[in-house]
């Protein structure tokens, strides 16, 4: 777990393997830019060493990718990289600290929500990134102060609000990822969470 820091934003990430496992296909990425805060979920198909060395290739490509704004040219390029590749659900966000603006795009089932005065769930569109996707598409919203942003793979259940789990409003960013995965994740399936607060 790591926490940063930059104006109105904290963020905290978490990853937790399937049960029996000492190596996952979950990967979390957090990435501060000096404008903006970028974000990346990985699940790759499947548990243990197969899934995480796409796991690893795919960290690898993102985080070698140079312009971070552009999440539909990346998320076109993992694709064709992994084309008939093992396969994974992939969600990709930038954050502008200054002003709040969320920009996401998703392929698969991994959750993107925000929790606060108007919760929500962001578009995630059908598919797998490496075998077959639906044409993806960037959507655009705003955070306003107090909001949550929580990115989560499928191994956590996303039926759950803050009467769930009353702590998000005070815990740190890093604690909340954990206790999200811990408390709603599923032990036979690789978990991880990344949790922002725009305050």
């Amino acid at each position: 777990m790591e926490v940063m820091t930059l104006p109105k934003l904290e963020t905290g990430q978490y990853v937790r393997n399937a049960m029996g496992h000492f190596v996952g296909g979950d990967v979390a990425i957090v990435e501060h830019e000096p404008e903006f805060v970028f974000l990346a979920l990985i699940d790759v198909l499947g548990h243990g060493p197969q899934a995480h060395h796409t796991a690893v290739e795919i960290e690898a490509f993102i985080r070698s990718w140079s312009d971070k704004q552009d999440l539909l040219g990346l998320l076109k390029a993992l694709h064709r990289q992994h084309i008939h590749g093992r396969g994974a659900v992939i969600g990709l966000c930038t954050i502008e600290p200054q002003c709040g603006e969320i920009r996401y795009v998703g392929i698969g089932n991994a959750t993107c929500r925000m929790i606060g005065e108007n919760s929500r769930h962001l578009l995630t569109r059908e598919g797998v990134v490496g075998q077959s996707i639906r044409t993806p598409s960037v959507e655009v919203t705003n955070l306003v102060s107090g909001d949550l942003l929580l990115l989560h793979s499928d191994g956590v259940s996303s039926h759950f609000d803050l009467d769930d789990c009353p702590q998000l409003r005070i815990d740190s960013m890093p604690t909340s990822a954990r206790r999200i995965v811990m408390q709603f994740g599923r032990p036979h399936d690789d978990a991880s969470c990344i949790a922002v607060r725009y305050a």
